[in-house]
């Protein structure tokens, strides 16, 4: 068996403005498995804020390379705890486990779906506007008929009301807000979503910084809007010991480490009456990562995984939204073989 780790630069159409600065592209590692004549990919995403890089994710996966081994040898899926893992690199870690599994799955003609629950509900699907799609406000409404709601990136400054009030004046579609930690004080916070509550907002994803954890607890006691952790929680762990600070927390392959780990964070249900929001996300990801994490869509009441409408050079295809449905190709086809 071969496992390789392949660089590769994700360019937005657009530049993305959030809270921490504006990018143009996010670098991914590919996993790329060659075993026994098939081969299988997975993704890693690498924003320049977290502390993963490509030379981290080529390190580690290579250090598991005999694991692998043993692994497609049986049923990983039978065997979930072996497929190897770091909370210390999740995202390596999710690339590793995604092309694992999309190996074994694929030499038994079946995919990743059928491996993990279905549910017939389908979830709210959201589109991404940042304050520097103002100028292209119009390609972005287009795009409106396929989904459930506007997710709106605000940035802690000024502006941030003067621009919800205006992508208002352009559609009815319901929306979300994600401030990305922007504001400092919980004070200043609370006065915007009070404002927000008025517009037809639904939920407000990470307003303060991710270790103020009794932050985002008195922002909870004092709206009707969910508080949903993003940056806050990462993994399992994060989830039992912050969980009440939120109304939910948006479950992001690369932040918990893979499928598995996703799963048991959906499945976890802390008041018994499935209050705690099921929110399935995704970061500056390719075809290929977001189709992985849409495997568990139909679970969850949200799905934020519009990536591959933000990006302008996928080398996968086979992942689209549309008439607010999700619709996966099996397999997703890689078109550009170069970087391989």
């Amino acid at each position: 068996m071969k496992i390789s780790v392949y660089p590769y630069f994700l360019e937005f159409i657009h530049p993305f403005a959030l809270s921490h600065g504006t990018r143009t592209g996010t670098q991914l590692a590919y996993v790329k498995i060659e075993f026994e004549g098939n081969i299988a990919y997975g993704e890693a995403s690498l924003p320049p804020y977290l502390k993963e890089t490509f030379d981290s994710v080529k390190t580690w996966v290579q250090s598991q390379s005999q694991n692998a081994v043993e692994l497609l040898t049986g049923n990983p899926f039978k065997n979930p705890e072996k497929i190897p893992f770091s909370s210390e690199n999740p995202a390596a870690s999710a690339a590793l486990q995604a092309a694992i599994l999309n190996y074994y799955a694929a030499s038994k003609g079946k995919t990743l779906s059928d491996y993990f629950e279905q549910s017939d509900s389908k979830p709210d699907l959201s589109l991404t506007i940042t304050k520097n799609d103002i100028e292209f406000l119009n390609e972005k409404l287009s795009l409106e008929k396929n989904f459930t709601h506007f997710k709106l990136k605000l940035t802690g400054t000024s502006d941030d009301l003067d621009f919800v009030k205006m992508i208002r004046s352009k559609t009815t579609l319901p929306f979300c807000i994600d401030i990305n930690q922007g504001y400092q004080k919980k004070e200043e916070a609370i006065k915007l979503i009070s404002k927000l509550e008025k517009l037809n907002c639904v939920l407000i994803e990470q307003p303060l910084n991710k270790l103020d954890h009794e932050g985002h607890y008195w922002l909870k006691q004092r709206t009707a809007l969910a508080i949903i952790a993003d940056e806050s929680i990462r993994l399992y762990e994060d989830l039992l010991q912050y969980h009440e600070a939120y109304s939910g927390a948006n479950i992001k392959l690369m932040k918990c480490g893979g499928l598995f780990q996703a799963q048991k964070m959906i499945h976890f249900n802390p008041s018994g009456e499935g209050k705690f929001m099921k929110f399935i996300g995704c970061m500056s990801e390719s075809t290929l990562g977001v189709s992985t994490a849409a495997v568990l869509a139909s679970q969850c009441k949200m799905a934020d995984l519009d990536a591959p409408y933000l990006n302008t050079n996928d080398p996968f295809e086979g992942f689209q939204i549309l008439d607010k449905k999700i619709e996966v190709a099996h397999p997703i086809k890689l078109i550009s073989k170069a970087i391989f």
